[in-house]
Formats: C-alpha cells, structure tokens, sequence
C-alpha cells in the first residue's frame, strides 16, 4: 500500500458542524427509511452519534476489517451449534435492517451479512476460532480508537439508564451505519490511499522573525566561510543572539501550524532539534558529495512509517537569485517539476523521507552574497501516539547525523579513497532516486510483506487478494479527492500496482490455459483494444490529468473513442471476461475474475457520475 499516500491522509480536517440533520443526508443512496418516522429518527441518531466518534479515515478503515471479522466469528460459532440457527439470525439481521436503514443500505448490508454467514458455515473454524475471532472484532475496535485518539462510540452511552437498548442497537446496527460513514468521502478509508501533495509553502513576515534572521546573518558575518563549498553548522554549534534566534525559528508557531493544517487536528506537530542546520551555499561541483544537492534525492530512508512524517522546512533568511528547488514528483512530468525560488523569509516543508527534490543554479550578478538558510525539522503523528513520533524522529536523528558526517568527508575529495566515498555517495543518490521515481520503497515494501506472508501460509490466493485491486481504490480515491494530488506519486502508485495486479492475472491465466483458443482470442482482443484506446488518450489523459486540473478538457473524437463508450474499461472487461471462458483458469481462481470484472464496474460507475457531475470531457 503506498503508505506516502496514507501517511497524508490518515487524520483528515475533522467534519465539524457537518453532522447529519435530517434523514436524507443520512440516507446514503438516497431514499427515505421505511417503517416511518420514529425508525427515521432511530437510525438518524445512531449515524449522528457515530460519525462523532469516527470522523478518522484510519479508524473507519480499522472498524471495515473488525466488523466483519467479529461477525464472522459470531456466524462461525452460530454454523458450529446449528446451521439452522445460523441462517435464522442472518435472516433476522437482514430483517431488522431492512426496517430501518434505506434500501440502498439494507441492499447492502444483506450482502454483506450473506457472504459472511455462508463463508462462516463453509470454513467451519470451530468454537475456539470462532471466539477468538469474535475477540479479536472487538478488541480491534477498542485499539482503532486509542489508535486515532477517537472515543468509542459505546463510552457516550455506558452511564444511560437505557444502555442495554442502545448497545443492542449499536451492535445490530453497527455493520450498516459503518456502510454509511464509509460512503462519506471525509471518512472513506480510500482517501488513505489519495497521494496529496505535501509540499508546504509559507512566508515568515513577522518583526521578530525579521530580526532573528538579521541576528543568524551577523553570526554567519562572523565566522570565515569558504565560499567554495557549502558550509553547514549544527543549531548547537550557534551560540549568543545568533543561537537564541535560531532556537525562536525552530519552535516557530506558524510553521507548525502549517503542517498540523494539513493533517488536521488529530495530530500533534513537534520540533526535531537534534538535526536543525544553518548553511550556506557553495557553487556547483561534479564529483564531490556537494552534487547531491544537484540530483533528484530523498535525504532519509525511513518512508515505511506509516500515519506519521518528518518534515524537512528549508528557510531562507536573505537574498536569492540564483537558486531554485524543484519538486519532480508533483506535477505530470518529472521534466516539468513543480519548483520554488525561496526569498527573503520563504519557507518550504516537504517530507524528509518521502520527497524527491532537488536544486538548480543560474547565475545572476546582482547576487551579492551566497545564499543563506536554516533546516528546521518537524514531526508529526497522530496524537495519541507520541512515542510513535518520537521514535521517527530519533531514526531520522540518527541516519543525518551519519550521512552527514559521510558527506563533509566526501564534500572536497583529496586522494584515491575519498572519491570513492564521493562516487559511491553520488551513484547510490542516483539509484534511490530511480527506486523512489518508478516503484516507491513503501510499494516495495508492501508487496514484499504480502509475497512472506502468503508464501508462509502456502496459498498463492493470500498474495493475489492483497495485490491485485489496490489500483483500482487508488484510480476512485484520487478522481475523488478534492485537495491538490501529487500527480508524479498518484500516477507512480497507480502503475505500479496495476502492472503487479494485471502480471499476475496474464501469468496465472497462462499456467492454466487449456487450449480454449476463444478465451484467448477475447482475452488478446480486449486488452488490445484497452490498450490502444490509452494510447489516443494518453498516459496523463488515462490517468484523470484533466480532471485534476493539470490539462484542459478535451473531447477525443478518434476511434476508438466516439465509437465505443468507455473503451479502456469495455476492453478491460472483455478481456477478463474471455479468462472466464479457460474453465481450468475459472474453476481455480473464479473469484479472482470476478473481483476485477466488479472493481471494474464500480471504476465505471463512479467515472460516469463524476462527468456527469463536473462536466469534464477527455
């Protein structure tokens, strides 16, 4: 899972004032409850009170799994005492639903409930399992809250008089009303996986500010700087008016106000002082660690800390004409970055793990002095997990204090060892650079994770279900969002579980392929047709750059658009549809087809809806 992308948006804004009032607002396909106005009322209150309790992303997304586990769990004991009575209470669930959810809803719900209770019976796990998964239901819930430092919805009710009603309530309704709050986008676990952009820009404009940066440029004024080289000096090594300064700007308010806005209240923004640096830039150089700065690079390595991220915020305390950061990964064209020229009080934040970055210099004869800034650093976490943050912030401490000392051995080279340190420092920027660009370790990492975990458990199916529709929420998520996306990283994401998941449905589909030379003519002829279709388009077209907002609209009128509606997903479909035909590939993974064919759909559902809604052509 690209956990750039779910580090950003685990703790959204909260909803606010955005509650439910009426009935309608709660219906979420519309409709009205049945059974009149106090079942209306009932179900109103009970979606009211439970998104006040689970306005997190991450939460909702912990309770999508925990639900469904304990009720499986519940079935599961049900089907081992007596089938009979399992089908009874699955049907009497469904029935209370359908008495006061909307149709939509309780559509939904019986669904749910009727995969869950035959999955259950199927599997027959036994009373031990079944309990323990019962437990684990519950006490996973109980862990999602202190997770996102949310209330459970359970502690707003447990001194009423009436608890026992209200938790019966909350317990047979609990799996539609998370439907609900799931359907809510602010809420909606896909947004974990939306790649916002989280380059952070702000002015410092204040008279102390001022006056603390004109106190740093005395002290820099006093020192004897090679203007050779970059010269880098620790906060600690600051001492005197120039050190106090320092230290106002590391604790700056507004600053960290500017992050904590863009994760929003649920989390806690704190200063990482042990590796804040006042430097001062030196010109261009091939073959010394200096380049670096010159090469697209992500200065740490810890990007697989999900939920949380260390901020690197570059300010510039003077003049500058001459130097420019560019940022590849948030605009459409790693050539075409987004880029800032930081001046006289700019400060830029970005993610010091995550982001890819680098300078260019163009010399300017106006530019009298070389270019003086401060690296602050900054960590943020959800707030109820300090010591989460606090242990980002130590490995971060750790790994600059060590490169660094790596890079001012290697920032001048004099002798055989030295440029070997200097070349091996340049050729491994390169390589991460060309890993962080086209794959993203945290992508990597994921994949990885699933490939142990499915091997441990001898069943190649555990590692096709956790690769193979992860593009699919990406591609909803991000035509959803309504915040700024980093295209370079959404698109990166996008193509990388989509060429994992589509390899292994080609591979999987050869290893069975029977000789049914009709599945395969289906199977060429749909993924041609997807193919080329994305060809007229285009890579940034097929990837929504319009609809983002990054291209103009245009209607395409070549073939095959303006013949076929939709040809990408038709051919899509018509292509894994003609994989249902090899009955030895559909009797093996028969689930695998289906799962693509509906995520498919639901791609093609939401893609007509959003057109409809903002009127944008491609």
């Amino acid at each position: 899972m690209p956990v750039e992308s779910f580090a950003a948006a685990t703790l959204e804004h909260p909803v606010g004032n955005h509650a439910w009032t009426d009935v309608s607002r709660v219906n979420a396909g519309g409709g009205q409850t049945p059974n009149g106005s106090a079942a209306g009322s009932d179900w109103t209150r009970l979606c009211q009170g439970f998104l006040r309790c689970h306005r997190s992303p991450l939460n909702v997304a912990c309770h999508l799994v925990t639900t469904p586990l304990g009720l499986f769990g519940l079935y599961a004991l049900l089907a081992w005492a007596s089938p009979m009575a399992s089908a009874l209470i699955a049907f009497a669930h469904i029935t209370v639903v359908v008495a006061f959810a909307p149709a939509s809803i309780a559509c939904l719900h019986a669904i749910a409930v009727g995969v869950i209770a035959v999955m259950a019976a199927w599997l027959s796990l036994g009373v031990w399992w079944s309990v323990a998964a019962v437990a684990a239901g519950y006490v996973g819930q109980d862990l999602a809250h202190w997770l996102t430092a949310e209330p459970t919805f359970q502690s707003t009710y447990k001194d009423s008089r009436r608890w026992w009603r209200q938790f019966m309530e909350h317990s047979v309704l609990l799996l539609p009303v998370l439907i609900v709050i799931a359907g809510r986008w602010r809420q909606s676990p896909v947004r974990l996986l939306v790649a916002r952009k989280a380059v952070l820009k702000t002015k410092l404009t204040d008279r102390q500010d001022k006056a603390d940066f004109d106190a740093i440029l005395n002290w820099v004024c006093g020192q004897q700087v090679d203007v050779s080289q970059s010269t880098h000096w620790w906060q600690s090594d600051l001492s005197g008016a120039g050190g106090a300064s320092f230290g106002r700007l590391a604790d700056s308010p507004q600053l960290m106000s500017m992050i904590r806005s863009f994760h929003g209240s649920g989390y806690d923004v704190r200063p990482v002082l042990g590796i804040n640096e006042l430097y001062v830039t030196g010109p261009p150089k091939t073959t010394s660690s200096d380049t670096v700065f010159y090469m697209g690079h992500v200065d740490g390595p810890w990007a697989i800390f999900p939920g949380a991220r260390l901020y690197r915020c570059m300010l510039a305390l003077n003049q500058n004409l001459e130097v420019t950061t560019h940022y590849p990964m948030s605009n459409p064209e790693y050539d075409v970055p987004e880029s800032h020229r930081l001046q006289h009080g700019d400060a830029i934040a970005f993610d010091f793990n995550r982001e890819l970055h680098y300078i260019t210099r163009s010399a300017d004869p106006q530019q009298s002095e070389p270019r003086v800034n401060l690296k602050l650093h900054f960590v943020a976490y959800p707030r109820s997990m300090q010591w989460y943050g606090c242990l980002l912030a130590r490995l971060t401490t750790w790994y600059d204090i060590r490169a660094r000392n790596l890079f001012l051995k290697t920032i001048r080279p004099e002798g055989i060892w030295p440029a070997i340190k200097a070349r091996w420092v340049l050729a491994w920027t390169r390589l991460f650079e060309q890993a962080v660009r086209f794959f993203g370790w945290t992508n990597l990492a994921y994949v990885t994770i699933a490939l142990v975990i499915s091997a441990a458990a001898g069943e190649a199916a555990v590692f096709l279900a956790a690769t193979s529709f992860i593009h699919y929420a990406i591609y909803i998520g991000t035509l959803q969002e309504r915040t700024p996306v980093s295209f370079g990283t959404f698109r990166r994401d996008a193509m990388f579980f989509k060429t994992v998941s589509m390899s292994l449905l080609l591979a999987f589909y050869a290893m069975h392929f029977d000789r049914d030379f009709g599945s395969l003519a289906l199977v060429i002829g749909g993924f041609a047709l997807a193919g080329y279709a994305a060809h007229v388009l285009g890579m940034r077209r097929t990837l929504f750059s319009a609809e983002l907002g990054f291209d103009p609209p245009e209607r395409i009128k070549r073939f095959p658009f303006g013949t076929i509606p939709h040809p990408m997903i038709v051919g899509a479909m018509t292509g894994i549809g003609g994989m249902a035909l090899s009955d030895g590939f559909r009797n093996q993974y028969g689930w695998l087809i289906a799962g693509h064919l509906v995520c498919y759909a639901i791609v093609l559902v939401h893609e007509i809806w959003h057109t409809r809604r903002r009127g944008v052509c491609r």
